[in-house]
């Protein structure tokens, strides 16, 4: 309430051609949103297991491209899933074996749109060991299409070696 408030007074000051205080009702209605966001949240199930797959492209998108199947089971905490993938890639440039294990831990920051999708932020770290164990990371944007306990998502993800993944999941909730 006091974040509304303050923004109400700061929109009350700006000058001529700015929003009006008339913007307040809708910055109130946003706030009960959310309320009913967090709610809805503590009801629904807290764990996430997912199949992906999809394609790798080398060099962002100038290289090669290669396949990748993965898993991850996500603990979901209010608006933030904490979870663990399983990823390989097939052939990849800079490997010297045909398939590339990949761990990460991966941080998701969940929002709720007002079509039903949830929109995904991702940041990953881990491993993967193309010939010998690196570092990974990862960086993801997404969408989920809730239907009942199973879900559909979509990705577009950021990786070491400029590999950029678009990647599509299945999973159920519990």
């Amino acid at each position: 309430m006091i974040p509304t408030l303050l923004l109400a007074a700061a929109l009350a000051a700006a000058p001529d051609g700015a929003p009006s205080l008339a913007a307040a009702p809708l910055l109130l209605q946003e706030e009960w949103d959310e309320e009913d966001y967090q709610e809805e949240d503590e009801r629904h199930p807290h764990v996430h297991l997912s199949v992906w797959g999809g394609e790798a492209f080398a060099n962002g998108a100038a290289g090669r491209s290669s396949s990748f199947a993965s898993f991850e089971a996500a603990w979901l905490l209010s608006r933030v899933d904490l979870g663990l993938a399983v990823s390989e890639y097939r052939t990849l440039r800079e490997a010297t074996r045909q398939w590339t294990p990949v761990l990460l831990t991966r941080l998701t920051e969940r929002f709720r749109t007002r079509t039903g999708l949830e929109a995904a932020f991702t940041v990953g770290l881990g491993a993967g060991r193309p010939s010998g164990w690196v570092g990974w990371y990862q960086v993801a944007i997404g969408a989920r299409l809730p239907v009942g306990p199973l879900f559909l998502a979509g990705e577009l993800a950021f990786e070491q070696y400029d590999i950029i993944r678009l990647g599509g999941g299945l999973g159920v909730s519990f």
